[in-house]
């Protein structure tokens, strides 16, 4: 760390000497290019030298400033090794003039629809009547696509998609709804009808006047089941366009066969990472109930600009007439379903297995006595070449050369500084664990010694006390020994 830091002194120096050169080459005080030239040369030297100690700071072998110990990590393959089965993928758009299924028909949505017709005359007098809206229509549409959806990214940002080309059979495509009220007798000849949103008005015209006729378009009828229902449309011709809110999205997949095998990897929860939901794309067992569906009525008021009255028979002549749809354009999105009617089967995704690995490049210093995470400090040292400092294109020559210099020569003190400073904090700290590791080694000194004093003590003790046993004993020996040869010496 310490040599790594005193060649950035050096770079730091040199990037200092080279923003002197630029704001000297930028404030104009050199009347030509010739003396600018002459600068640049000392800047390009200064470059040279600045890639010189990259190549060469080293420490014991160890390159320190070339990039190798960025600390970056990168990643290979992924490894995967599974496989998914689609049971069934449900989903609506829509646009104008088409119908976009989701595997439900109207017959799932039910068949007719109750209005509320409100006749106003000019003298206030109001009569109401029920005008019930059916659909019907039969036979089916046809749609050719290919369709392309995103389902699994890997942790490289690859992502991985079903595709699907064909035609694509959809069940009562006619079932789509189209509405109009059909003025009848009286009042064939004497109003106007407004269709907007989600209401009939009926404008009563003046004596003379002669025609019904429709103004605009844009009925809805709305169906809402769950929520984010995207538009379903279906065109009426020339009368009226009935725009329904679509069914909730329903994707289905068969848990059977639902697999997310076992992979070998050096990531954790590599699985949960490359499967996790993404929107609803993983959902298990959504269903919908016909009775889920349900249709929301409108009143119709008819109002009334002159004074004629009204009588109950002039509001029970509004009828209600279906027609069915012809000539409309069919688009089914998602491929991959099988709803009744489709002729989509099951489709399979397969990952094939790659090998995943990890590989770091920073430099691990041992600050403890065991192998433990938190005893290794890793040091990570950025790449200190002109290129990673952006000024290999440096060039003072110029004066607006010299002046855009300037910048881009404090990007790269900066970026030394940020260098410096990380390693002045890693220098810091391997201080303070030095002192640390000073302290522990100091008292486990000291314990020693106290163990190993209180030791010879005690064993000083023992041969003391077994030095005197011994003595005693020779001492009895000796007055033993003295007996007989008193006895001996009586006799003689």
């Amino acid at each position: 760390v310490q040599t790594a830091e005193g060649a950035l002194t050096e770079v730091h120096d040199m990037l200092n000497r080279m923003y002197s050169l630029a704001e000297q080459s930028a404030n104009g005080t050199y009347e030509n290019e010739t003396d600018r030239a002459q600068l640049q040369k000392e800047v390009t030297q200064l470059k040279t030298e600045i890639d010189r100690i990259a190549d060469s700071a080293n420490f014991n072998g160890i390159q320190l400033l070339d990039g190798s110990l960025s600390g970056g990590s990168q990643v290979d393959n992924v490894a995967m090794d599974n496989s998914v089965a689609i049971k069934g993928v449900y989903t609506t758009a829509a646009a104008a003039n088409t119908v976009d299924l989701r595997g439900l028909t109207t017959d799932d949505i039910g068949k007719s629809m109750d209005y509320t017709v409100t006749w106003t005359d000019g003298n206030g007098k109001q009569q109401t009547t029920t005008v019930k809206l059916t659909y019907q229509g039969d036979g089916t549409g046809a749609v050719s696509s290919t369709t392309s959806n995103n389902y699994f990214t890997d942790v490289n940002g690859n992502q991985y998609a079903l595709s699907s080309t064909g035609t694509l059979t959809a069940a009562q495509v006619s079932d789509a709804i189209q509405a109009s009220l059909k003025a009848d007798k009286t009042f064939s000849d004497n109003f106007d009808i407004t269709v907007t949103n989600n209401a009939f008005q009926f404008t009563a015209r003046a004596e003379g006047s002669a025609g019904a006729q429709v103004i605009s378009t844009g009925v809805s009828h709305n169906f809402s089941i769950g929520k984010n229902n995207p538009a379903l449309a279906a065109s009426m011709g020339d009368n009226a366009t009935v725009t329904t809110a679509a069914l909730d999205s329903m994707q289905k997949f068969d848990a059977g066969k639902l697999k997310v095998g076992a992979a070998t990897d050096k990531l954790e929860d590599l699985q949960a990472k490359i499967f996790e939901l993404d929107g609803h794309k993983f959902l298990i067992g959504t269903g919908l109930t016909n009775d889920q569906i349900k249709a929301l009525g409108d009143d119709v008021t008819i109002i009334s600009q002159d004074d004629d009255a009204i009588d109950n028979d002039d509001a029970k002549q509004i009828a209600a007439e279906v027609s069915r749809v012809t000539g409309m354009e069919t688009k089914v999105y998602d491929t991959g379903a099988e709803p009744a009617n489709s002729g989509i089967s099951d489709t399979d995704i397969l990952f094939t297995k790659d090998t995943l690995s990890l590989t770091g490049n920073s430099l691990t210093l041992q600050i403890g006595d065991t192998s433990d995470s938190f005893n290794q400090l890793n040091v990570a040292i950025k790449d200190c070449h002109v290129a990673a400092l952006g000024i290999s294109s440096l060039d003072i020559g110029t004066q607006s050369g010299a002046a855009a210099a300037l910048d881009q020569i404090k990007d790269a003190i900066n970026y030394v500084s940020d260098v410096r400073g990380t390693l002045g904090a890693t220098q810091n700290r391997l201080d303070h664990t030095i002192n640390n590791l000073s302290v522990m080694q100091e008292n486990i000194q000291d314990a020693e010694s106290t163990i190993r004093d209180t030791d010879i003590a005690d064993e000083m003790m023992s041969y003391t006390k077994n030095n005197i046993l011994i003595q005693s004993a020779q001492a009895m020996l000796a007055q033993a020994n003295q007996v007989p040869q008193g006895v001996l010496q009586l006799l003689q």
